[in-house]
């Protein structure tokens, strides 16, 4: 037993003197990941792209709606360059690149809208990225909404305007009903107002305002226009029975004229009273997010980054390793030598854990200097970060084993960084791959790394008991398959 411990630790040793006289590739191992890191951090921007756009407004249209309105909606998603009557010309700057977007209102909007159908709103651009085409057509349907809204307000502030104005009407009617008798001499005056009112509660009956107003004071818009409708029966049986001279029969009548119009005249206030934009949007996001603050895209991608650099260095380590030791001759040495193939790999395994094991301390120091959170357990993110250099160095040894150069070795590490960068969900989501593909992305080491340093980094949870079977398990059958390979290479018994 002791013997076998001495072989394993003089393969230790082999391996860090070997890491040691190379300085330049302990500097490119170390100051590498790490200047990576510091300039993913520090250089990665956020901010949501905000296209340069101009605005073509007809003259025709421009007299007929507010363009005030229409800018201020469009400033909420847009660096808005200016406001023109002239689609070529807008349409030129864009051509030659001054300007991103151009956003286009027909001349024949208010026609349209009378024949009751929709105002197309164009938009032209010039995008060979799909995924900022795709943002743009996304912010131009925000775009349109907020211009609805804001239309909206301002046909519902011209509606209060005009509901204020009835409502001192509505007060001089109340005066007439109270002086209306049968002997008035001014019946026939009374009966014109009746009639305005009549008509006017019609309206007011069809209105989708006057719904939208009475369910945001917590009434019932059917109970509403059910009161409503009372009122022009009533207003119809006054208006005949004035037309019939049987006025002085209708005295309960002429009351309930008079209750309902008071109960007209108070939701007519409060109509009045609400905000134009609560009663055109009333409802109003809020989010609220159970980690307590959004993270930052650098703090959420610093896991992967972590998990990247790792699994590349062991990746690249392992690959050359075995080879090295073929162009030095030194497997002739060790077929003689009383030691196995299991004893070699261990050796390697020790010395390069123990080597990448700093590179990750110095590694995760950096991410604390930055700011990134580590809200779980720190022995289970070293036991993760462990089982993931543990895979990694399998899949460098494996491929170390079917090379004969080291660029060989280093184009297959180079492949395999494609592969993680591509397949793992580091920089796509997993999610929209079709089901083989993303198969060889979970034999990744680098797949259940990231989704279990996002757990325990970022969320401060335990990972699945799956992502400590798929670590663990890439881990033992990387071990073993590379055993069996090395052995047979070797010549071991």
């Amino acid at each position: 037993m002791g013997k076998q411990l001495i072989r394993l630790l003089a393969f230790f040793s082999k391996e860090l003197h070997e890491v040691r006289r190379q300085p330049r590739l302990v500097l490119a191992l170390i100051l590498g990941p790490f200047l990576i890191l510091l300039l993913f951090g520090l250089g990665y921007q956020a901010a949501p792209l905000r296209p340069r756009a101009m605005l073509v407004i007809p003259d025709s249209l421009q007299q007929q709606i507010d363009v005030s309105a229409i800018t201020v909606a469009a400033n909420y998603t847009y660096d808005l360059i200016g406001v023109t009557n002239d689609e070529n010309a807008a349409l030129a700057k864009l051509n030659a690149r001054e300007i991103d977007l151009v956003q286009v209102l027909p001349a024949d909007a208010a026609q349209r809208l009378q024949r009751g159908e929709p105002v197309p709103v164009s938009y032209h651009y010039s995008e060979i990225n799909p995924l900022n085409e795709t943002w743009l057509q996304s912010i131009g349907y925000a775009q349109v909404n907020e211009m609805n809204k804001a239309l909206l307000m301002q046909t519902t502030a011209r509606v209060q305007q005009d509901v204020r104005t009835n409502q001192e009407w509505i007060g001089q009617v109340k005066s007439e009903l109270d002086a209306l008798s049968p002997d008035s001499p001014n019946a026939a005056q009374h009966q014109n107002s009746i009639r305005r009112l009549r008509a006017l509660v019609g309206v007011m009956t069809a209105s989708p305002l006057l719904a939208a107003q009475a369910t945001a004071n917590g009434r019932n818009p059917d109970e509403v226009r059910t009161e409503l409708n009372a009122l022009a029966t009533d207003l119809d049986a006054l208006d005949a029975a004035i037309v019939n001279q049987q006025l002085s029969q209708q005295q309960p009548l002429l009351q309930n004229v008079r209750t309902r119009l008071a109960s007209l005249e108070s939701l007519m206030k409060n109509f009045t009273q609400v905000p134009a934009n609560v009663i055109v949007s009333p409802l109003q996001p809020e989010y609220k997010n159970a980690q307590g603050h959004a993270l930052t895209l650098a703090t959420f991608y610093a896991p992967g980054v972590l998990a990247l650099i790792l699994q590349h260095i062991a990746v690249t380590l392992g690959a050359l390793s075995l080879v090295r030791e073929r162009l030095l001759g030194a497997i002739e040495l060790f077929r003689v030598a009383p030691i196995s193939a299991r004893q070699v790999l261990l050796g390697k395994y020790l010395a390069y854990i123990f080597f990448i094991g700093i590179i990750a301390a110095i590694l995760a120091v950096a991410m604390t200097w930055m700011q990134v959170p580590v809200r779980g357990d720190i022995g289970s993110l070293v036991a993760v970060l462990a089982l993931l250099v543990l895979g990694s160095l399998g899949i460098g040894f494996l491929i170390s084993t079917f090379s004969t150069s080291d660029t060989q070795a280093i184009q297959l590490s180079m492949l395999m960084l494609l592969l993680s960068i591509f397949f793992s969900g580091f920089f796509l989501p997993l999610e929209n791959f079709w089901l083989p593909v993303r198969t060889i992305g979970f034999m990744l080491p680098i797949t259940p790394s990231i989704m279990a340093l996002q757990d325990l980094m970022l969320r401060g949870v335990m990972p699945t008991f799956w992502v400590w079977l798929l670590l663990g398990g890439i881990a033992l059958v990387t071990f073993f398959i590379v055993n069996i390979f090395a052995a047979r290479q070797l010549r071991f018994g």
